[in-house]
């Protein structure tokens, strides 16, 4: 995995970033797991989601297309043999979630792509913002047990 994360750090733009970076990278991927733990989502490809999903950013704003980007970033390493350890379905899986994970009316009725999508919005408490439960798509993401743990990764804040 120290591979597959080195790639994608020299290939965004804002990997160090507070706001997109590696931190929320990390945080994301946490969370993943926490809600792989809850449900019979694909750990693998949640894992790899967590990493690839901002790393088409070229901006902290709105960023249309950067799921898209993220997509060619993950396609680069499949033809490039550094990410190799997911199937053919385990990537439709991983470039569905990246391409459409910052649409807020995206539709799927895939767990793990669902988890790639929770995880990622759960981890708006970096940015002070209490996640939606109407936005979120997984039973277990809906939890406030789920809502507390993104939570307290931000416990520097005071809320």
């Amino acid at each position: 995995m120290e591979k597959i994360i080195e790639y994608i750090k020299s290939k965004a733009r804002l990997s160090e970033s507070p706001i997109h970076g590696i931190r929320h990278w990390k945080n994301v991927e946490k969370i993943g797991i926490y809600l792989c733990e809850r449900n019979n989502a694909d750990r693998d490809v949640v894992k790899m989601f967590a990493y690839i999903h901002d790393s088409g950013r070229v901006n902290e704003d709105e960023d249309f297309e950067h799921g898209k980007r993220s997509v060619e970033i993950a396609k680069e390493m499949v033809e490039n043999k550094i990410m190799t350890s997911l199937d053919e379905n385990q990537l439709r899986k991983l470039y569905y979630a990246c391409e459409h994970h910052s649409e807020a009316d995206a539709e799927s009725d895939d767990s793990t792509i669902q988890t790639c999508w929770d995880a990622d919005r759960l981890d708006l408490w970096r940015l002070r913002i209490t996640p939606r439960k109407e936005l979120l798509y997984t039973d277990a993401g809906k939890t406030i047990e789920a809502s507390e743990y993104a939570k307290k990764l931000h416990s520097h804040f005071v809320y």
